[in-house]
């Protein structure tokens, strides 16, 4: 099952308002006294489009997305049985929320929460949004933990042996794993845009985090997630980026490159050589299919039995694949549910 991604509730702006007000939603879906609107739905479905793109492109990415998109729907409803479940349980997530926050704000390179509160509304999210994600992520894991994953052991002998039994799938290409800085010369000169690359390339050389300055200063698309390019087999680069990157040290940069869109600074963070990887290299890759493939059934399972004891209702039109048998709606929802819901916003 694909991993719960929390969503953020925006809505539609309806014209001629005033400070006092309101976005109109579509309501998707009702589980117990909570709903999912079209508005949610459709953000998971650009973001799962974004996850993928890190990894496929061209006809595999669109195969990929259809495949799971089909299944979006059961996820939130599933997700938002396992948010219900831990407020039942009167589970408090609340320092496990700070703590993410500030390990992120480190991560990004980041020195106050109140950078790390613009470079979400740099991504045209709220902060509060943005923080409910964060909670609802962590305390659907712990549901999860405590009533499935708890109880999964994989011990090394088991890893030991899949290794041996599998290598023949795990021979790999020599690969490369970058993140970029692009300084376009579209809107400035390049003068300008070289002067601008040195300056990058010098804060990183002074250990700034490359990530960081990648949202900060990048003109590719891929600045929203730290410059991250994915993964690039031998001969899959331009032979002069592959010659800037291939003797390179982990987390080490190349210099200012200058390519047709622009100044390029490459950081490699990963170097796969060829050939099947040694054990230590793939164990925690090999002890997660493992887990995956004995909790996903015991999930599934402990899911099932939260759909039953819950009132779901999917929207005509949409579909659930997660569906087990329904209970009537109350009467008093009857010739309702399905109404718009408008939610007030401030300001």
């Amino acid at each position: 099952m694909r991993r719960f991604l929390p969503i953020l509730l925006l809505g539609f702006i309806l014209p001629g308002l005033s400070a006092d007000r309101q976005v109109l939603e579509e309501i998707v879906a009702r589980i117990n006294n909570e709903i999912i609107t079209k508005t949610e739905l459709e953000q998971e479905k650009q973001e799962l489009r974004r996850q993928l793109q890190r990894e496929y492109s061209g006809a595999s990415l669109e195969e990929k997305y259809r495949d799971q998109e089909l299944h979006l729907l059961r996820d939130l409803i599933d997700q938002l049985l396992l948010v219900q479940r831990g407020r039942e349980m009167g589970m408090s997530v609340e320092a496990d929320v700070v703590k993410h926050m500030d390990k992120l704000r480190e991560d990004m390179g980041l020195k106050s929460l109140e950078e790390l509160e613009r470079a979400v509304a740099a991504q045209g999210m709220s902060f509060e949004d943005f923080r409910e994600r964060v909670r609802r992520n962590i305390l659907t894991n712990r549901v999860i933990s405590g009533a499935v994953a708890g109880r999964v052991f994989i011990n090394q002998d088991e890893i030991q042996g899949y290794y041996e039994v599998h290598k023949d799938e795990m021979r790999q290409q020599e690969s490369y794993r970058l993140r970029e800085i692009l300084i376009a010369t579209k809107e400035r000169s390049d003068a300008e845009a070289r002067a601008r690359a040195a300056e990058v390339l010098d804060k990183i050389r002074h250990g700034e985090k490359f990530d960081a300055l990648a949202r900060q200063y990048s003109d590719a698309p891929t600045a929203q997630d730290g410059g991250d390019l994915g993964y690039f087999e031998k001969g899959q680069l331009a032979p002069e980026l592959e010659a800037a990157v291939s003797n390179l040290r982990i987390d080490a940069v190349s210099d200012v490159l200058l390519t047709r869109h622009g100044y390029l600074i490459l950081q490699l963070v990963e170097h796969i050589p060829a050939g099947v990887p040694p054990l230590e290299k793939v164990a925690d890759r090999i002890r997660e299919r493992l887990y995956m493939q004995r909790v996903q059934p015991a999930l599934r399972e402990f899911l099932n039995q939260l759909r039953e004891e819950a009132y779901i209702e999917v929207k005509p039109g949409y579909v659930d694949t997660g569906a087990v048998k329904k209970r009537a709606p109350p009467k008093r929802e009857r010739g309702r549910r399905w109404r718009s819901y408008r939610k007030r916003q401030p300001g």
